[in-house]
């Protein structure tokens, strides 16, 4: 069924033993249920992902219920859907600004307690279903990738098809300090991560399923292995494996994995499906996938990690578009007096001021509230620890000066655009220079949009017969005379093309 390969990692970042890792701290509250949280209203941007904004279909003072789409890819544009995670009326529609600047309009929604479900979500009766069916039901379920930058899961799909890709891989490294969101999901829902990978598998024509993880996660090891046994008879043509990986921060960036396990260094541009012929997902991606396909619920909540540097954690299940200041209404006893809300996650997450207007969106794995931000104690010593713990290879101590100094042009010539802004040298700094914010602030403003693999034009267009550019719901292939591409869910029968 499966097999474990041992201690692969990247050179360079750095393993958080101390006391900000607290997805180890034993006052971890684990409920038996995860919380669920019941907002008063939503904030919902219709750009949410990586891509194009989504159009508004819905007006103020309509009703809308849970599961409901309310935006939807305008013709032309690379997006998917935005739904409602409560039910209530349309307050208003107006631009808002998030956190990392980007713009867009926003639905407001004020909940009416009911908790009324769009008749459309119910769970679905029949799953043999094609693999173009299931790639449907992703792609309008508006899921896109739950660690990262976002970008439409449909699209990933498409691209793995496209590149023949030979291996998916399933994504469980969060390696953040204060993060444990996906691991709660593993956890919890160990079973629907592993039908989700299948299910994503056999639609782009996969056989080969690598869990990465990290070696010391005993208990998601444990939950994920009992759940392939509970249903290793389903998986006919399938092969599981366990990919081990050292903890170290930033393990689970897609070019972070390239290195590790390729031993390849993706250029701009480069994904991981053209390059090393694996596709990766999330396993918070994964399970939205499952959700979607087994119950007809698109991605409208997620899970959230919420935390302080008191040692209280808590993970809970919250609709998407809830104010940040709702989620910290859900724990007692933390208080935000003199300290800094980070939208996000502790290193590269991002300083809020209101977190009444501030919503979580499809990509936000976790709220912070930790002292205030340090300002530098002591200028640059050139001790080269920032450069030590660089995952890019970069000189961050170089780089801060040049920027700071106005010498951008010089900047570029040391490769700044290559920042992940994972800010680890803002961590190892002894002087406390934020130098990670600058330079990643430098990088995001000069990386061009085209320098990402997901922008060619076979992305913006087809899978079988469906198109990204159109909210319509989605064909099923039954009716084609060429060779069927059926994904019989639970999972046997399959045949590639």
């Amino acid at each position: 069924m499966s097999v474990g390969r041992h201690n692969y990692s990247f050179y360079k970042g750095f393993h958080s033993d101390n006391a900000l890792d607290f997805s180890k701290r034993s006052s971890f509250d684990r409920d038996v249920m995860l919380e669920r949280v019941y907002p008063r209203k939503l904030i919902l941007p219709m750009r949410q992902h990586y891509g194009d904004e989504c159009v508004p279909v819905v007006k103020p003072g309509e009703t809308v219920t849970i599961g409901q789409c309310i935006g939807a890819p305008a013709p032309g544009t690379m997006a998917v859907p935005v739904h409602s995670g409560i039910s209530g009326t349309v307050t208003d529609i107006r631009p808002i600004v998030l956190p990392d600047d980007t713009t867009c309009k926003a639905v407001f929604i004020e909940g009416d307690r009911k908790r009324t479900f769009h008749p459309s979500v119910r769970p679905r009766n029949n799953v043999n279903v094609s693999a173009a069916t299931v790639m449907g039901i992703i792609r309008d379920a508006g899921i896109v990738g739950m660690g990262g930058e976002g970008i439409p899961t449909i699209v990933k799909l498409n691209r793995a098809k496209r590149f023949k890709v030979k291996e998916l891989l399933v994504n469980c490294l969060q390696s953040e300090p204060y993060a444990d969101s996906d691991y709660l999901m593993i956890c919890e829902y160990a079973d629907h991560v592993i039908m989700g990978a299948v299910a994503m598998a056999g639609a782009c024509a996969v056989r080969v399923i690598n869990i990465l993880i990290s070696k010391d996660r005993k208990n998601e090891i444990t939950a994920l292995r009992s759940a392939m046994e509970r249903s290793f008879s389903k998986y006919s043509g399938y092969a599981f494996n366990f990919i081990y990986l050292k903890p170290r921060f930033p393990q689970g960036y897609y070019r972070m994995v390239a290195r590790a396990l390729y031993g390849v260094n993706l250029d701009e541009g480069e994904g991981l499906e053209g390059r090393c012929r694996a596709v990766m997902f999330n396993c918070s991606t994964v399970y939205a996938c499952w959700n979607a396909i087994a119950e007809s619920m698109p991605l409208c909540s997620r899970t959230v990690s919420i935390s302080t540097e008191d040692g209280l954690l808590r993970n809970v299940i919250a609709p998407i578009g809830t104010p940040v200041s709702e989620l910290f209404d859900t724990v007692n006893g933390i208080s935000t007096t003199s300290k800094t809300i980070v939208w996000g996650n502790c290193f590269t997450g991002l300083q809020i001021d209101n977190p009444d207007v501030t919503p979580i969106i499809k990509t936000t794995s976790g709220v912070c509230l930790i002292t205030k931000i340090q300002d530098a104690t002591a200028p640059c010593t050139g001790c080269g620890r920032c450069a030590d713990v660089c995952p890019m290879g970069l000189e961050p101590d170089k780089l801060y000066r040049l920027i700071n100094g106005g010498h951008e042009n010089a900047a570029a010539k040391f490769n700044a655009e290559r920042c992940i802004n994972c800010s680890a040298c803002s961590y190892i700094c002894p002087s406390n220079i934020s130098m990670g914010s600058v330079i990643g602030g430098f990088a995001a403003a000069k990386r061009k949009k085209s320098s990402y693999p997901y922008t060619a034009v076979g992305d913006r267009q087809w899978v079988d017969d469906i198109s990204l550019l159109s909210a319509d719901t989605v064909k099923t292939s039954e009716s084609r005379t060429k060779k069927s591409d059926s994904l019989t869910l639970p999972f046997e029968g399959w045949e590639s093309e």
